[in-house]
C-alpha cells in the first residue's frame, strides 16, 4: 500500500474514532424482549426517539416530532427494506425551525436500538 493508501487509512480512522464526539451517540438498547412478529408502530417510534433525546441529556420540552413527508401524521421514516426501522426528526417549535435532532430506531433481533444525532 503506497503513501497515500496509508494516508486515507489513517484519516478514515481518525474520523470513526471522532464522530462518537460530534454530536452522535453509539446507538444504544431502548427495548428488550421483542417478539418476531412485532412491527414498530409511530406512537411507539415517537416515544422511544424522545426517550433518547431525554436520555442523551437534551431538553425535550419545547421540542417536537418533525413530520415525515406529505402526511402531517406521520412522524416515524420508515425504511423500506426493513420496516422496523427508520428514524424520527425532533426540532425546537417555532417558526422558521429545521430538523435539529435525528434519532435512528432499528430492531435487531429481540432488541431495539436507538441513537441520537445532532442535525446540520
Amino acid at each position: 500500500m503506497g503513501r497515500l493508501g496509508h494516508l486515507f487509512k489513517l484519516t478514515v480512522t481518525i474520523v470513526f474514532l471522532l464522530s462518537g464526539f460530534a454530536g452522535c451517540q453509539k446507538p444504544e438498547i431502548c427495548m428488550r424482549g421483542i417478539r418476531d412478529d412485532f412491527v414498530l408502530d409511530e406512537a411507539l417510534a415517537i416515544s422511544l426517539s424522545r426517550n433518547t433525546l431525554i436520555r442523551s441529556g437534551i431538553e425535550v420540552s419545547k421540542m417536537a416530532p418533525v413530520p415525515y413527508g406529505d402526511d402531517p401524521k406521520k412522524f416515524f421514516a420508515r425504511n423500506l427494506y426493513d420496516p422496523n426501522s427508520g428514524y424520527v426528526l425532533w426540532d425546537e417549535i417555532g417558526e422558521g425551525a429545521s430538523s435539529k435532532y435525528s434519532v435512528s430506531i432499528r430492531k435487531k433481533g429481540d432488541k431495539i436500538y436507538c441513537a441520537a444525532e445532532k442535525g446540520l
